[in-house]
């Protein structure tokens, strides 16, 4: 088994390139982030959650920041996945109350891996420390942020690069408060929370 010795491919090689092994470790790291916060994330500690040998993890991705930046680009690999299916919609001219409720539907299901929203916004606190994650992490929010401002255009919403980045902090803010909450509240807390923040900005910024 070989360490890799180029510098991380970007999200989109990675996607194609990653192998059953490395998914396997980067998966288990998602896991162990969501659990113990990124000061637990330790190789022994993906070795461990994986079921591997003491010693894998090290062997693929040798350094601290090489483990951080492979699972940053791995969660927002994750993420962008159903945010390019709903800018997809767009191009395909779907109504804009249509796209408003699939735009629902996508926050909604980040509940589906709560994991994944939990390593996420660990990555990107600590991406506020260190400036090699920042294009990585930031990279999936801007997908996102591109694709709500294009839902506020369609519905003729100005000033949409203010209001998008406003709607996607309240919404993160929304999805850290439900997952306080019991599991089977959730759904119905983030889906009624993201209609209300939604209709309100752009009630607002419409005038009417």
């Amino acid at each position: 088994m070989t360490a890799p010795t180029s510098s991380p491919p970007n999200q989109d090689e990675q996607a194609k390139e990653l192998t059953p092994r490395m998914r396997q470790i980067l998966d288990a790291a998602v896991v162990v982030t969501a659990r113990a916060g990124l000061r637990g994330l330790t190789h022994r500690a993906v070795d461990a959650e994986a079921g591997l040998p003491q010693g894998s993890t090290s062997a693929y991705l040798r350094t601290r920041m090489a483990l951080l930046t492979a699972l940053a680009d791995h969660v927002a690999g994750l993420c962008k996945e159903p945010i390019d299916g709903l800018a997809a919609e767009l191009r395909d001219g779907a109504e804009s109350e249509q796209v408003i409720e699939h735009a629902i539907d996508l926050f909604v299901g980040w509940l589906d891996a709560p994991d994944l929203t939990l390593a996420r916004l660990e990555l990107e606190r600590e991406a506020l420390r260190q400036p090699e994650l920042q294009a990585v992490s930031g990279s999936w929010r801007q997908r996102l942020l591109d694709t709500v401002t294009e839902i506020l255009t369609t519905v003729g919403v100005v000033e949409v690069e203010l209001y998008s980045s406003a709607i996607i902090s309240a919404i993160d803010g929304v999805l850290v408060d439900a997952l306080s909450r019991p599991a089977d509240q959730r759904e119905e807390y983030v889906r009624v929370m993201a209609r209300v923040i939604i209709d309100a900005f752009v009630t607002q910024v419409k005038g009417e």
